[in-house]
């Protein structure tokens, strides 16, 4: 059965072209949902390379473990490099899912913090969600 995945994409490129293709490929996983805009935002110190950030929601059929692989390959293919945290080309977070018709939070986004972090935060008040913060099942 499909799932409904909450998912934060963010890029440090001068264009937003690779967050763009990142968006086509997880298309081709199953239905997305753009719940907010691309956004051109500042990094959370003030200073350093801007972001372009997006949130976005994925229905596919995938459990949890096989999506974040998924994910992950899909950084790789798109020029992902963790040796170089100064260049994201894309960056595709798992934020959470969709149950009972409550966003979930996942676990280890919210082991990292993610959901209070800028630019998630914004987001998500931008596309008038909030995460509950219990444990995702598989």
């Amino acid at each position: 059965m499909a799932r409904r995945w909450l998912l934060l994409l963010g890029s440090n490129q001068p264009q937003d072209s690779t967050l763009r293709a990142a968006l086509k490929r997880l298309g081709s996983l199953g239905a997305t949902q753009a719940l907010t805009p691309i956004e051109h935002l500042r990094p959370a110190s003030g200073t350093g390379p801007w972001y372009f950030n997006a949130l976005i929601a994925l229905q596919a059929d995938l459990p949890r473990e096989a999506l974040r692989e998924t994910l992950r390959r899909i950084e790789a293919e798109l020029g992902r490099d963790r040796n170089d945290p100064a260049r994201v080309a894309i960056d595709i977070d798992l934020l959470g899912s969709q149950q009972d018709d409550l966003w979930r939070a996942d676990a280890h986004a919210l082991a990292k913090g993610e959901p209070t972090r800028w630019p998630t935060a914004h987001l998500l008040t931008l596309a008038g969600l909030c995460l509950v913060s219990d444990d995702v099942a598989s």
